[in-house]
């Protein structure tokens, strides 16, 4: 391995422990105001499934990360690969990601098995964790603190 792997991958892995605890703070926060949110708007939902919801969709928002950092690092800043194998590495594990997190969704969907506000609220909390970890690197150094 050459510095320059090493050093991209000890970045890719300082970006996302620094989105999944992004992440976690978000989701903590967006539980707390779904329970109060699904008390007064609609008591009459199961007390956990909004919550649950934002829960599994801010696990669900990590795992796809977690994979697509994986997967850019394996791929991208593997010592011997070529362009070709790269690209081709890159597309299977981008569909193989994609379908599992696809047959997740379908399956909590279709047996309503939480709310599906509550997912979709905590698949974007993710995509906010992912921004605040880029506009902190852009403008705090390689931490994004």
């Amino acid at each position: 391995m050459t510095a320059k792997s090493e050093q991209g991958k000890s970045q890719a892995a300082e970006v996302v422990a620094g989105v999944v605890k992004k992440t976690f703070l978000l989701a903590l926060c967006g539980i707390v105001a779904s329970v109060a949110l699904q008390r007064i708007l609609q008591p009459e939902l199961p007390f956990w499934s909004v919550p649950a919801g934002v829960l599994l969709g801010g696990a669900l928002g990590v795992v796809n990360f977690r994979w697509l950092a994986y997967s850019v690092e394996r791929v991208y800043l593997h010592k011997n690969s070529t362009s070709i194998l790269s690209n081709v590495a890159a597309a299977v594990i981008s569909v193989l990601k994609l379908s599992v997190i696809f047959i997740v969704l379908y399956v909590v969907i279709q047996y309503k098995v939480i709310h599906l506000i509550g997912l979709v609220a905590g698949l974007s909390l993710c995509f906010l964790a992912i921004l605040w970890q880029g506009f902190g690197v852009m403008t705090g150094g390689a931490s994004g603190e």
